[in-house]
């Protein structure tokens, strides 16, 4: 099973077919070449360093709150 974490692309390169993207405050080098439609300030979901798609902010929010649970969880053990 792949897991995708939902990223706000801030900054994008497209000479090099990369950007910078905002993961939870942290931020982050990714590969674009995948998704040629993501611009920047676009939600992107990422596998591997690569944007495997663009979502939309409804669908980065869901799932933001889903991760956030998780890692919330995660801290109780």
């Amino acid at each position: 099973m792949c897991l995708a974490v939902p990223a706000k692309i801030v900054e994008i390169d497209e000479a090099t077919f990369s950007a910078s993207i905002d993961v939870m405050g942290n931020i982050r080098k990714i590969s674009v070449m995948l998704t040629p439609e993501a611009k920047l300030g676009s939600w992107v979901l990422v596998h591997a360093g690569q944007a495997i798609n663009v979502v939309s902010d409804e669908e980065a929010r869901a799932s933001l709150e889903i991760w956030e649970e998780l890692l919330r969880d995660e801290q109780q053990f």
